[in-house]
């Protein structure tokens, strides 16, 4: 059932991936709408998804989405000042950063 909930509330966050800003996304992170808070979690899964082994290279099998919320939502705190960009960049920039592809000179491909 959480499976299914999530896959559901990443269904928009797709669609709307170049609409959302990181301002927008960190302050559903940072709120207290668990809704908020939901969407901004499948948000970032599906970006995660998207761009898997592409732009960044994370360890196999021992990642949880926890984490990847937190390097997100802690790379947006670092980084106000860009918060103004959509949240996809944003989103595939901490990642790359966090878990660069070693294959790929260390930095992933730009898409």
């Amino acid at each position: 059932m959480k499976k299914l909930l999530v896959a559901l509330l990443m269904v928009p966050a797709l669609a709307r991936a170049e609409f959302e800003t990181g301002n927008q996304l960190y302050q559903k992170m940072t709120g207290t709408n668990i809704m908020d808070k939901m969407y901004a979690l499948g948000y970032i899964a599906g970006v995660f998804d998207a761009y898997q082994h592409i732009v960044h290279c994370p360890p196999a099998n021992s990642l949880t989405l926890g984490q990847v919320n937190d390097v997100v939502k802690m790379y947006l705190e670092i980084n106000p000042a860009t918060r103004h960009k959509t949240a996809d960049v944003l989103i595939k920039e901490a990642l790359q950063r966090t878990w660069p592809c070693q294959n790929r000179g260390g930095g992933g491909t730009r898409l």
